[in-house]
């Protein structure tokens, strides 16, 4: 966390006046006298909206700076002013000339880098004017300095609290408007801390509320501000100021009046506050930070057991966090589905809405099911060891008043052994020795190897070709006999029986052609279809067709019958006695 840089509101007259010089008595540069007890600086260049004072004394070089270098401030001021007024908040009030005096000086107040002053701090409403140290003149903070301390005067335009308490109000919307005005882009921005504080706790003098003045004066609380203006609108803060203006309440009921008028109350958005703080803005440097647990993780185990009982004090306006964590650590071992039960007791008068959410991603939060005093969910869970990804339940405390509440956390694990699963996140990678070889991410071809002689044999009638091939992975086979494409064959891991067709007299005719047409290529293709890889090869060889054998001709009977006529009538006769 960067060392704390003090932006304050000076609301209180005897502070103020601390800081004060009488005005000099004639113009300087640009600008015309301040009103009233102003510091006073040797320079001044005015723009549209703003009057920047500094000075140019090279001797003093804990002030000194150019005419350029406040010109570019100035400059600062102006986008500053477009954003905030853009936003849709009013203007400040008028100081008498029409514009805002800054003064680009030391501010005189132990850690401070801003402040904002009203002229009037006793009145319910002010103009006022801002003091910035000039160290702060062109570093990546200043245009969440500028912006923080102009929101100041455009509250004032509305309502000057009259006490120190109140101040967690102003200066946690205008922390909200530093960073937003700069993206929540600013290097220096610190970690909201929200945790166990309660929402309006500020007292500057006592620092009963933290050591820190990030976290005492109320700077901490800007994320609320950010959900407020994200559920009802980024001026939904003025007319929280103007609440307080009307008189006569502190700022958290000024906070209720202007909800109510929106038709909800402070306890209901308290708690749903509580769960966008699990859930996330969609803001980078708001959601890089977790809820901070109030006890060690709770492993639920891998037995179906119950967890116990857990005891949690929560103060007003306050919300504490358990995290609970899926399986016991080992993720050698098998994991089942399981229901996580929980049930939340706490006492009346909290307005307290629990919410369960499971930030591994793709989840979304799950409230408890409230009933009088008590909250109850079963929430779907299972014994395995997640790289990634917590549980954590909220224990808001939504009252204004209720202070020391316990809220008691029972929980138990039901496992239902029949049905395995896996976690949703690759496991805790395995140290392996020896150098790492890149591989690319395409499909890779298959490696063959084809069973039988590297002389295949066919005979000019035979229809097909048959072979057993072994892959070693899954793919296609292309085959080609010559230039004759034979088709292809789907390929799986190990052996593969592949049979392609002759096409009709195909045969017969590479029998004719040259010897080197006569060779049958077989290339594997990879699962996607896009790379080839080695082809295997073998000569084919392909016998000549058997000659056809003569027919006797047949004797017809009348042909017989002739030949046998002509044998008797050359027969010599036989003598008789």
């Amino acid at each position: 966390m960067p060392a704390f840089r003090h932006l304050l509101v000076l609301i209180a007259a005897a502070g103020a006046a601390a800081v004060f010089a009488a005005p000099s008595s004639a113009a300087v540069d640009q600008c015309a006298d301040p009103p009233g007890a102003r510091p006073v600086m040797p320079h001044c260049l005015a723009t549209q909206h703003f009057e920047v004072w500094y000075t140019s004394d090279a001797a003093d070089t804990s002030q000194y700076l150019t005419f350029t270098q406040a010109s570019d401030f100035a400059a600062v001021l102006e986008n500053v002013y477009a954003a905030e007024r853009g936003y849709g908040f009013p203007a400040p009030l008028d100081d008498g000339d029409g514009k805002t005096d800054v003064y680009l000086m030391t501010p005189g107040v132990s850690g401070a880098i801003g402040l904002a002053v009203p002229d009037n701090a006793a009145g319910p409403t002010s103009s006022g004017y801002i003091i910035i140290d000039p160290s702060e003149v062109g570093d990546s903070f200043e245009v969440h300095v500028a912006a923080h301390e102009f929101f100041h005067l455009i509250q004032f335009a509305s309502w000057v609290p009259q006490l120190d308490t109140d101040t967690w109000l102003l200066e946690g919307s205008a922390e909200w408007m530093g960073a937003k005005v700069n993206g929540y882009q600013d290097t220096d921005l610190e970690t909201p801390v929200l945790n166990d504080m309660s929402l309006d706790c500020s007292d500057s003098v006592s620092q009963k509320c933290d050591p820190d003045p990030y976290i005492e004066d109320g700077y901490s609380r800007w994320p609320f501000f950010e959900y407020l203006a994200q559920r009802f609108g980024v001026t939904f803060v003025n007319s929280v100021f103007v609440q307080g203006g009307a008189g006569g309440v502190s700022a958290t009921q000024a906070l209720q009046a202007a909800l109510a008028a929106r038709g909800t109350t402070l306890g209901d958005a308290f708690d749903d506050w509580t769960t966008v703080q699990m859930t996330g803005y969609g803001i980078t440097t708001l959601d890089a930070s977790k809820p901070t647990p109030y006890l060690p993780p709770l492993e639920t185990g891998a037995k179906s057991m119950d967890l116990g009982t857990v005891h949690v004090n929560v103060d007003h306006l306050a919300s504490r966090y358990l995290e609970f964590a899926r399986g016991n650590g080992d993720s050698s071992t098998a994991c089942f589905a399981a229901t996580l039960s929980l049930k939340v007791t706490f006492p009346a008068g909290t307005l307290s809405k629990p919410t369960f959410y499971w930030d591994g991603g793709g989840s979304t939060a799950v409230p408890l099911s409230v009933s009088g005093g008590t909250a109850t969910a079963s929430i779907p869970w299972d014994t395995c060891t997640w790289e990634k990804g917590e549980g954590f339940l909220s224990l808001p405390n939504a009252s204004t008043t209720v202070d020391t509440a316990d809220f008691a956390v029972d929980a138990s694990l039901v496992v239902d052994v029949t049905h395995p699963v896996a976690a949703g996140t690759a496991p805790v990678p395995i140290p392996i020795w020896g150098q790492v070889v890149p591989v690319t991410s395409a499909a890779v071809p298959p490696t063959l190897l084809v069973y039988g002689p590297e002389l295949l044999r066919l005979s000019a009638t035979d229809k097909q070709i048959r072979l057993v091939v072994e892959s070693n992975a899954e793919g296609t086979l292309q085959a080609s006999l010559g230039t004759v494409a034979l088709g292809s064959s789907a390929l799986r891991p190990g052996s593969n029986d592949v049979r392609f067709t002759l096409p009709p007299g195909v045969l017969t005719a590479l029998r004719r052609s040259a010897a080197a047409g006569n060779v049958l290529t077989l290339t594997p293709v990879s699962s996607d279809g896009v790379t080839t890889g080695t082809a295997v090869t073998r000569k084919v060889s392909i016998a000549a067709a058997p000659k056809a054998q003569a027919k006797p001709k047949a004797k017809t009977k009348a042909k017989a019958k002739a030949k046998a006529k002509a044998k008797a009538k050359t027969k010599p006769k036989s003598s008789g006695k």
